[in-house]
């Protein structure tokens, strides 16, 4: 297999991985880049400096988001690009070294947002069969996972291309004998329904849901592009812990989009503080060329920024402690995983637990959570 340095999301991890497999001799490095921020770019393009200091007499591929929008920044190299990739790949199964399978489901994204330089690059939707995700699905099986993560660019739109939907495939795996616990990866708000929830209570559902809200502010989400309300999100929110006890709620904000006065935060902050949100992913504002929101400028400063940053980073530690201390004594499932020669478990409503015993890789075990700090889980096997 090719050498493989990896930047970005789950989506590009997997094709990264099914790319670096394709190549069968250590002869090849691939680098897959990402561009969904700034600070993905400058990282890309460290491994690419990386890659060359470290393989210089090796073959060097460029793949990736970066490569697309700035296809002068690898003059020289051999590029791959995503259409390209995407046809490389179609056939390819990969077998990751993790503890969890990520399975590709769709690519593409139609959504107008306007910081998202993401659905400016990849603007065809192409879904993948259901016949391939099930026997995808057996695939992961037979090495030995117990929980595949249905992952794309935007995975609500699945079928879109093939008249077909999200539910209708949740509907078509719920019947693979023996099917592995499944997670969604990001799912967009305006997805997430009576219909949609309804489905996931009749799967082996990991009760975690990750949901990119982004703002909650109605004059910035518009200013986003985004199609719904803080209200609206609110009512998807309250949706979920309805239906879902000790469920997981992870979500996207970015703070300091242009036009993000204080007042607009400060709805943000309030919205957050009074969810049941239990993880946040929280990004610093970063212009990206070829989104609307480009000629918006940056006028928030980069120490008001992290000043907002710390303010909701402060919140979501207090509440992620609050749900984990909520699930003390309580035994759940967890995924073995290997980190720094320690053995943890990861449950299906996101918690990673230090477990106190060895455990195989891969297996689906059984916990007490016994224990937490501000930082930390702990748990036993039973």
């Amino acid at each position: 297999m090719a050498i493989l340095y990896n930047v970005g999301c789950k989506l590009n991890q997997y094709e990264g991985l099914s790319l670096a497999e394709k190549y069968k001799s250590d002869s090849i490095v691939v680098i897959n880049t990402c561009c969904v921020t700034h600070e993905a770019e400058v990282k890309s393009l460290k491994k690419l400096h990386q890659a060359q200091k470290k393989h210089p007499d090796k073959k060097i591929i460029v793949t990736g988001c970066l490569v697309k929008l700035k296809p002068e920044l690898f003059n020289g190299f051999e590029i791959i690009g995503l259409d390209e990739r995407n046809d490389i790949i179609k056939e390819i199964l990969p077998a990751p070294q993790k503890s969890r399978y990520f399975l590709k489901i769709e690519d593409g994204c139609n959504q107008p947002c306007t910081f998202c330089v993401v659905s400016k690059l990849r603007t065809t939707i192409i879904s993948k069969p259901v016949e391939k995700i099930k026997l995808e699905i057996d695939w992961a099986k037979g090495l030995g996972f117990n929980e595949v993560v249905l992952v794309g660019a935007n995975i609500g739109l699945y079928g879109l291309d093939i008249g077909s939907s999200l539910v209708s495939l949740l509907n078509q795996i719920s019947k693979i004998p023996d099917l592995p616990r499944i997670r969604l990866s990001s799912l967009e708000p305006n997805f997430i329904n009576m219909e949609l929830i309804s489905i996931l209570k009749d799967l082996p559902f990991c009760r975690h849901f990750h949901i990119p809200i982004q703002s909650g502010d109605d004059k910035i989400l518009s200013l986003m592009g985004r199609r719904y309300t803080s209200r609206e999100l609110e009512d998807i929110l309250e949706l979920i812990i309805k239906n879902f006890s000790d469920v997981a709620i992870g979500a996207d904000v970015i703070v300091g989009f242009p036009g993000e006065e204080e007042k607009a935060f400060k709805n943000t902050l309030e919205l957050i503080k009074n969810s049941p949100l239990t993880h946040l992913h929280i990004f610093t504002y970063s212009p990206r060329p070829i989104t609307p929101a480009w000629k918006f400028g940056d006028a928030v400063s980069v120490d008001e920024k992290k000043r907002r940053f710390r303010a909701l980073k402060e919140i979501i530690i207090e509440k992620n402690f609050g749900f984990r201390l909520s699930l003390v004594n309580k035994i759940i499932r967890v995924i073995i995983e290997k980190k720094d020669k320690k053995t943890m478990g990861l449950t299906d409503n996101y918690i990673r637990i230090n477990i106190d015993q060895d455990c195989k890789e891969r297996e689906l075990r059984k916990a007490r959570i016994i224990r937490v700090t501000k930082n930390e889980t702990f748990g036993t096997i039973v």
